[in-house]
C-alpha cells in the first residue's frame, strides 16, 4: 500500500498533530536508489553491483546491501547466487514502488506511538490504519511497529480486531507509590526459604549488563535500558522460587515500562544502577543473601530518590 493510499483511506485519530517521527537512514536511501534507477531508465535484468551503487550514491556498501535486501523482499530486484543483484522490472515501473518505502523505521515508530500515548495524542484504542494515516507511513510499517508493541505487552488486540493499550503507571504520583510496593517485596526475595541461585540466569543477566555498558551513549535508549533493568529484577524473582513474588515483579514491570521507554537515562544514573545490579548479583554468587537483600533495598531507595529529583 502506498503512503497516499494509506492516508486517503484511513480514518484520522481525533486530536493528532500530524508531526512525523524523525527520519531513518534506510528509507531515504532506497528512495534515492530508486530515483537513480528511474533516471537511468535501466531495463529489467540490469546488473546492480553493490560497489557501483555505493560509488554513485556516495555511501558505503553496507547501507547499499541493506537497501538491496529490502528491494529483494519487495520483488524490485532479484538475486542470483555468486552473481549478485539484478533489476527484476523495468526502471520506468519503479516510481510507484518508491512510494512504498517509509522515511522512518519500525523502532522509531514504536517509540513515537508509546510516547504519543503518554502525551495524550494516541487514544487508548486505535487501528493499524489509524497509525498509518497519522504518521504518514505505509500500512505494512504500521503493522510491524504494532506487532512489536504487542510482543512487548504494551498493547493488546481486542475482539473487534483493533488495538488498545494495556494499563500503565501514567503519573509520577503512581510511579512513586509503586516504589513503596517494590520496597516491601523485592528485598525479601533473596531471604525466601525457596530461594535458589540460578547461576546460568545470573551469568546471562550479567552479560546483558556488560553489553549495555558497551553500547554508544546514543543507543542506550529508555527502551533498551528498561529491558536490561526489568530482566535483572525478574531474574532475581525467578531465583526466589515463589511464583507469587515472580508474578508481582513481572506485572509491575509491565505497568512501569511505558514511562521508562520515554526516559533517556542519563549516563551517570545508568552507570550507578548498573553497578548496583552487579553488586547485588555478586553478593548472591558469594552466598551472602542477607547482604543482597540490603543492597536491593538501598538500590530501590536510590532509584526512588533519583526519579523524584529528576521530576521536580
Amino acid at each position: 500500500m502506498t503512503k497516499e493510499t494509506a492516508t486517503a483511506t484511513a480514518p484520522q485519530i481525533s486530536g493528532l498533530s500530524g508531526v512525523a517521527p524523525r527520519a531513518s537512514a534506510s528509507g531515504p536511501l532506497i528512495r534515492r536508489l530508486l530515483s537513480y534507477l528511474v533516471t537511468e531508465n535501466l531495463p529489467a535484468g540490469s546488473h546492480l553491483t553493490e560497489q557501483g551503487l555505493a560509488d554513485t550514491l556516495g555511501v558505503s556498501r553496507t547501507p547499499i546491501r541493506k537497501a538491496l535486501t529490502e528491494l529483494l523482499a519487495e520483488g524490485v530486484v532479484r538475486k542470483e547466487a555468486h552473481r549478485g543483484y539484478f533489476l527484476a522490472k523495468p526502471a520506468h515501473d519503479l516510481f510507484a514502488a518508491s512510494l512504498d518505502f517509509d522515511s522512518v523505521d519500525e523502532d522509531t515508530l514504536f517509540e513515537r506511538i508509546a510516547t504519543d500515548h503518554l502525551s495524550g495524542i494516541i487514544p487508548d484504542a486505535f487501528s493499524e490504519r489509524d497509525v498509518a494515516s497519522h504518521y504518514g507511513v505505509s500500512l505494512r510499517l504500521a503493522q510491524r511497529a504494532i506487532g512489536n508493541l504487542s510482543e512487548e505487552n504494551v498493547i493488546r488486540q481486542t475482539e473487534q480486531g483493533t488495538w488498545e493499550f494495556n494499563p500503565f503507571l501514567l503519573t509520577q504520583e503512581a510511579y512513586q507509590a509503586s516504589y513503596t510496593y517494590r520496597l516491601a517485596i523485592e528485598p525479601q526475595i533473596p531471604l525466601l526459604p525457596s530461594f535458589s541461585l540460578r547461576r546460568d540466569l545470573i551469568r546471562s543477566c550479567r552479560d546483558e549488563h556488560l553489553r549495555l555498558l558497551s553500547l554508544p551513549a546514543s543507543e542506550r535508549t529508555g527502551r533498551v535500558a528498561f529491558k536490561v533493568d526489568a530482566g535483572f529484577h525478574e531474574t532475581i524473582a525467578t531465583c526466589g522460587g515463589n511464583p507469587f513474588f515472580l508474578a508481582g515483579v513481572v506485572q509491575h514491570n509491565r505497568l512501569r515500562q511505558l514511562l521508562e521507554y520515554r526516559q533517556m537515562p542519563d549516563n551517570e544514573r545508568l552507570l550507578k544502577w548498573l553497578q548496583e545490579h552487579l553488586d547485588i548479583m555478586d553478593a548472591l554468587i558469594g552466598g551472602t543473601q542477607q547482604e543482597a537483600s540490603e543492597l536491593m533495598r538501598i538500590h530501590l531507595q536510590n532509584a526512588k530518590r533519583l526519579d523524584f529529583q529528576r521530576k521536580t
